[in-house]
């Protein structure tokens, strides 16, 4: 859902309620290797490369090219409040909405077809609240309901739960896989992130140490966990099968919100206090650069394949969009930007 900024939390979670009415050293597990070319198909979509932004002010996804220009359509039907997106591998866009805030909030999962403006199918079952989707490396959809401190999985094509978790599941707010398929989950309400074994439904590992409000998790190539601790203003990282107190970054993170682990073994913090993203060495955690320019009221980002970095702001609504290792956009989206909540990039 939009950060302060946009609609702060507070009140939002108030809304929401109204509506509704292991211990400290645990380890990263250590991960087998896992194909993901196994379990998707290596046919490019024609939807490579566009950008989805979630308007929650305007209920629309607006859909641009690649780079951010033209715009190539906007999406009103079926949506209410959108606040989460996500591309699966065939080019089908995911909307997650909070629902028209009027006492039941209905929040609903529309999916549309790669081109289309019109749902192909809705899900209703198993939502409340949905505040962040991953597509899981087996293909399935997981869905982390902020309001109803549940992770929901769905298979692919499927409007119906197909596992539900929620034990040390508390107010989630991030989503996250390695290589070997194992779940984490950003526990707000928790001050935890939760790690499940693939298909399992409790916890194997639970983390708290130097966990403060986790609001992004990441992790990268070396199934190193880096986790945004927003009322801690750092972010904590916890090697695989290493015990003990996490390495913690501090250097430049403000109220951190979101994170991006990049192929090039860059991490990317989103920085709402200080209006910046902060670009770290994942092999040293050292500060390489810091963006400023073009970032006000930061509520998300997301990374292209190609490196292009996009940057959502809510004060005015705007994306920003900088090319590989810039720290000067290359252009600022507004036409049909309105309170963007969420980006999702076609793969």
């Amino acid at each position: 859902m939009p950060r302060c900024g946009l609609l702060c939390r507070g009140s939002l979670v108030a809304l929401l309620l109204a509506a509704c009415s292991a211990g400290n050293n645990a380890v990263v597990p250590s991960s087998g290797s896992f194909d993901v070319a196994r379990h998707e198909s290596s046919v490019v979509p024609a939807t490579a490369g566009k950008i989805a932004v979630a308007n929650y002010y305007a209920s629309t996804v607006t859909l641009y090219a690649a780079g951010g220009k033209p715009e190539l359509r906007t999406i009103s039907d079926g949506i209410a409040y959108p606040n989460s997106l996500v591309f699966d591998k065939s080019g089908n866009l995911y909307v997650g909405n909070f629902g028209t805030p009027n006492g039941s909030f209905n929040s609903t999962i529309s999916v549309y077809s790669p081109g289309g403006t019109s749902p192909v199918r809705t899900i209703t079952e198993g939502l409340l609240g949905p505040y962040a989707m991953a597509i899981g490396p087996d293909g399935k959809l997981y869905v982390a309901n902020y309001g109803g401190s549940t992770v929901s999985v769905y298979a692919r094509g499927s409007t119906q739960v197909l596992q539900s978790i929620s034990k040390g599941v508390n107010r989630p707010e991030s989503l996250a896989f390695d290589a070997a398929g194992n779940l984490y989950v950003g526990n707000w309400g928790g001050n935890t992130v939760t790690i499940y074994s693939p298909g399992k439904a409790s916890p194997r590992n639970t983390i708290k140490t130097e966990i403060s409000r986790p609001s992004g998790l990441a992790v990268d190539s070396a199934d190193d966990l880096y986790v945004a601790n927003q009322h801690g203003n750092y972010v904590s990282i916890y090697e695989p099968g290493k015990r003990g107190t996490p390495e913690l970054i501090h250097n430049g993170v403000h109220q951190p919100l979101a994170l991006i682990s990049s192929s090039s073994g860059e991490l990317y913090v989103l920085n709402f206090a200080s209006n910046s993203v902060t670009v770290y060495s994942e092999q040293t955690r050292s500060l390489e650069r810091k963006i400023l320019q073009g970032v006000a009221c930061p509520t998300t980002m997301a990374l292209s394949a190609s490196s292009l970095l996009y940057v959502a702001n809510s004060c005015p609504s705007s994306v920003s969009v900088y090319g590989a290792s810039s720290s000067v956009p290359l252009r600022s989206i507004t036409n049909g930007i309105d309170g963007p909540s969420a980006i999702a990039i076609a793969p």
